[in-house]
């Protein structure tokens, strides 16, 4: 399911990365859960190791990919508020005198 956000994140689909958030953070506590529930032999502890190593670094990765995400909203918002000033200024330069 990490792959599958993060595969969402690298093609700009923030819509279908936000639906498989809630159900990948709901299976991340079923698996708490089960994880104090069952003990592990050495080969399964050392797979799990590997899943849990997958995992933090599709993690690392989506922040990332988020990160630039943030970075380009900001730009276009600070974009978009020196438009609406240069909008203004030309509106009040236009206007009519005495108004």
């Amino acid at each position: 399911m990490s792959h599958e956000m993060l595969e969402h994140a690298s093609k700009g689909q923030w819509q279908k990365l936000i639906e498989l958030e809630h159900d990948y953070l709901c299976e991340i506590d079923r698996l708490r859960v089960r994880d104090e529930q069952i003990t592990l032999d050495s080969e399964r502890q050392a797979y799990k190791k590997e899943i849990l190593a997958q995992l933090l670094e599709n993690d690392h990765q989506l922040h990332v990919l988020l990160q630039q995400r943030l970075d380009e909203l900001s730009h276009l918002m600070e974009k978009s508020r020196v438009q609406q000033q240069v909008n203004r200024a030309y509106s009040a330069a236009s206007a009519p005198m005495g108004e």
